[in-house]
């Protein structure tokens, strides 16, 4: 929360610096379905149907979903084909059906450019108290249930650079504290992560991208004198990312585009005291698609549709149907640009 108020507090901050600039505002709105907001399981779709505490509080397994941001930046100083750019953002969201799932977000960003496609850029965005589900906190209990909710700051900078004159790239690494509310934080992890993504603009057509990023995550909660358990939550990650911007004319569309995302984890555990992650990966793979139209200058409205799937495997049956799930969202986002200028 203190962190989405800074945020907030930057966006003021840049309507007053003094470079001779106007001030690029937008402001979002944006409505959503979720079919699956617990990410439950086929067997626990069961199993809350006959225990709904296992809702936690929730009145159904879908929702509805409502979003407001409001995002700005402003160049402060310019020379020649070089400039120095802050910007930043804040979004808040509710779940209509799921009261526990509402949160904050925001970042705060720096970028320097010193050419077409030529930058460095700085983030630090923060994500406040994203409320998962209830689960047990077995340190008190088999069936006491508590909320379970994390938090992240996420810490990334990254260069890009022109390869020829209509392939670009992006290089760029990043720390992500990932943080749980009591009773889970056990579960808290320190990530790193590197990202390679490559550009092409094709004439005429659009945008085709492809990007790698490779992550470790450290669990601190095994290593003694000081630990609420012994059991080691470190993974390693890998994850590609390919998508596709048609910006052709199509049927009066700006932009219509396609993506795939797929994450292949793999857990360090092997204490068969801990069979929810000994011997454990999964493959977490996101199809998008959606369509942009500018009705105004200012005014643009983008309607997407994300279908996810995450397969897990281990040698527990009951594990891998615990953490394989399905779900369905779609989104309209209308969004107004505005221009301060006091000048």
């Amino acid at each position: 929360m203190i962190q989405v108020k800074y945020t907030f507090l930057r966006l003021i901050i840049l309507s007053c610096l003094s470079a001779n600039t106007p001030i690029e505002y937008t402001i979002g709105i944006s409505g959503g379905y979720d079919n699956n907001v617990m990410r439950f399981s086929q067997n626990e779709f069961n199993d809350a149907a006959m225990n709904i505490d296992l809702l936690g509080g929730a009145s159904t397994f879908d929702s509805f979903v409502y979003r407001m941001g409001i995002s700005g930046k402003k160049s402060i100083w310019e020379s020649r084909h070089k400039e120095l750019q802050l910007s930043g953002s804040a979004n808040w969201a509710d779940y209509y059906h799921s009261p526990e799932r509402k949160y904050l977000s925001g970042g705060f960003y720096a970028t320097y450019r010193w050419g077409s496609y030529k930058n460095i850029k700085y983030s630090i965005r923060h994500l406040d108290s994203f409320y998962l589900r209830h689960y047990v906190n077995r340190d008190i209990s088999t069936k006491s249930l508590e909320a379970c909710a994390f938090t992240d700051r996420n810490q990334s900078i990254s260069i890009t650079n022109k390869l020829s004159r209509r392939v670009w790239a992006n290089f760029g690494g990043g720390y992500l504290q990932r943080y749980y509310d009591k009773p889970f934080y056990e579960f808290d992890l320190n990530i790193l992560y590197l990202k390679v993504k490559l550009n092409k603009r094709i004439r005429k057509i659009g945008i085709v991208s492809i990007q790698v990023d490779r992550g470790r995550a450290i669990s601190q909660s095994h290593f003694l004198p000081n630990r609420p358990s012994s059991f080691n939550r470190s993974y390693e990650t890998i994850e590609w990312y390919i998508p596709i911007k048609i910006q052709k004319k199509i049927y009066g569309l700006n932009e219509v585009g396609f993506s795939i995302r797929q994450e292949s984890r793999s857990y360090d555990a092997e204490d068969p005291n801990d069979p929810l992650h000994a011997g454990r990966n999964h493959l977490d793979t996101k199809y998008d698609v959606w369509i942009e139209k500018n009705l105004t200058e200012t005014l643009n409205v983008t309607v997407s549709g994300r279908y996810r799937t995450r397969r897990t495997e281990s040698a527990y049956d009951w594990v891998t149907d615990l953490k394989s799930f399905k779900q369905l969202q779609f989104w309209c986002k209308i969004e107004w640009d505005l221009i301060y200028d006091r000048y």
